[in-house]
């Protein structure tokens, strides 16, 4: 009999650099369900570059953990359909990219989202909800 000692073994983790962006689906969707499926397939997903994916060991669909001094969310991973440069990923603006946002705002009073340091790591989890990041505001 066999141990499956994958399952103790830790997933790698790297660094990455994450900018936000607006997405016409994701508002879309927004507006139609904001707790539905579609809005979270278009919410809960981070995008990278071919070259990191396979640096890194990931393939689309997978599930990442994104986790720094603010916050941790599970999300998908997808390949860009650019040839996107290496060390950065996107994610639409919402809850989830949130999540990973400081709430220092180095005199602006408006948040970085255009500059996310993160750890990213692959995990067997299930995408965050949107339940859990709401917690108890959930009308």
């Amino acid at each position: 009999m066999g141990i499956d000692v994958g399952k103790y073994l830790k997933s790698p983790e790297y660094e990455i650099k994450i900018t936000t962006y607006r997405d016409i689906f994701q508002a879309e969707a927004l507006e139609c369900d904001r707790f539905g499926a579609e809005y979270m397939k278009h919410s809960a997903c981070l995008v990278m570059s071919k070259n990191d994916m396979v640096k890194m060991g990931l393939k689309t669909g997978n599930r990442v953990k994104l986790a720094n001094n603010y916050g941790s969310v599970v999300v998908e991973v997808r390949e860009s359909k650019r040839d996107e440069p290496g060390g950065i990923a996107f994610m639409v603006n919402s809850p989830w990219s949130n999540a990973l946002v400081s709430d220092e705002t180095g005199g602006k009073g408006i948040p970085e989202f255009k500059n996310i340091t993160a750890r990213i790591s692959l995990v067997k989890d299930e995408a965050t909800t949107l339940e859990s990041l709401m917690g108890s505001f959930r009308k």
